[in-house]
């Protein structure tokens, strides 16, 4: 093939990206609002992203159903940034530039929103995490936002939590990235002031799957528990292979343990986990928490989770924040700084001055595989 060849080669494909570009990022019509979204919903952490959109997803057919914003319907743009910041980056900047949003719905993992939130700052674009939980993003810029709260609320609760019952010694095994990096200075530094001494602080990455020698160290210091961060894959092998070497220490976790995938690696081993988590109860008798978990179970044929429930109230609020202000970023920025106890199906949630949620957290367990309010057990009656 000769060079001019190549040449006609290579700008027929141009054209076709860019028809394809021009195609995927059409203008959104006068009788819509388009939002984007920036999930993973492929790769390693996919189990939360996919929950996350099955929440946005009903939440647009509800609101739509209600009349949108003003008559004009919502629609959400999806990109997939694969639980990577690098992806993340490369689709704000698409959703930015190409389909011209100015508020989206992301990221999940803290890595990926804290790597996004630069380019939504120096756009002038809303950025709105449902899961995203590093205390880093606090302070991420004027135009981002989370209804998920900070690791300091977890990482503290989880730490009271330990020394409350008389786990005086612990164990750190965290995922070394924002995420767990958060939760564990935290965690380490709460459970310390509280009188806790923490013997061994360690860190592994993402996707490893044999942790036995880090389990070996820990059950030859015996602590009273040992304090896991990291995804559901990850979280469910570690408990598994704990108990395989015989450390029957108990785990302390938070939300991030509430995955399917834990169950799936972590079989029988996980039962009697704590974990903590935000509140969301499927078997609430509110009546609108009754009728989002109808709802997500008629539309996709299983309870809602926690994640489900964040994707939900997230999308929710952003359009409630444009019915009272209007559309355009400056607007929702103004009316989310002045949301006030927002009755989510995730509980109530205000927002503060940081672009922070204001909301209560609450104890879980797993018991027969399922995951259940941590219930505290009766005190012996006295004779």
């Amino acid at each position: 093939m000769n060079k001019n060849v190549w040449i006609g080669v290579a700008v027929l494909i141009a054209v076709i990206v860019g028809v394809f570009a021009v195609t995927h990022y059409k203008k959104a019509s006068a009788s819509e609002i388009r939002l984007g979204a920036i999930l993973p919903l492929t790769g390693d952490v996919a189990s939360y992203g996919v929950a996350v959109k099955q929440g946005i997803d009903l939440a647009v057919a509800t609101e739509n159903q209600a009349g949108g914003v003003k008559g004009k319907a919502i629609s959400v743009m999806y990109e997939d940034d694969k639980g990577d910041p690098k992806q993340g980056v490369t689709a704000a900047q698409k959703l930015i530039s190409v389909a011209h949003v100015r508020v989206i719905i992301g990221a999940v993992p803290s890595s990926v929103t804290l790597a996004i939130a630069p380019v939504a700052e120096r756009a002038r674009v809303i950025l709105f995490s449902p899961a995203s939980s590093s205390p880093k993003i606090t302070n991420a810029g004027d135009y981002i936002f989370r209804n998920y709260p900070s690791d300091e609320l977890e990482g503290q609760l989880v730490a009271r939590f330990a020394v409350q019952h008389g786990y005086s010694t612990a164990a750190l095994l965290t995922i070394n990235n924002d995420y767990g990096n958060g939760l564990n200075e935290v965690f380490a530094k709460a459970y310390s002031e509280k009188g806790g001494t923490v013997l061994l602080n360690d860190k592994y990455t993402q996707g490893a799957g044999d942790f036995r020698t880090l389990l070996l160290k820990i059950k030859r210091l015996s602590p009273k528990c040992i304090f896991i961060v990291g995804y559901g894959r990850e979280l469910g092998t570690i408990v598994r292979q704990a108990r395989e070497l015989a450390v029957e220490t108990q785990f302390l976790s938070t939300v991030n343990f509430q995955d399917a995938e834990t169950i799936a690696t972590g079989g029988e081993s996980v039962d009697g986990v704590r974990y903590s988590s935000a509140i969301f109860d499927t078997q609430s008798t509110e009546p609108s928490v009754r009728d989002f978990v109808e709802a997500f179970h008629k539309r996709f044929g299983k309870d809602p989770d926690v994640w489900s429930a964040h994707g939900y109230d997230a999308l929710r609020m952003l359009v409630d924040a444009m019915r009272r202000r209007g559309p355009d970023a400056d607007s929702v920025k103004q009316a989310l700084y002045a949301t006030r106890n927002f009755p989510g199906v995730a509980g109530r949630t205000t927002i503060d001055e940081n672009g922070d949620p204001v909301k209560e957290a609450r104890f879980m367990t797993v018991k027969n595989r399922q995951f259940v309010p941590y219930v505290e057990p009766e005190a012996p009656k006295q004779r």
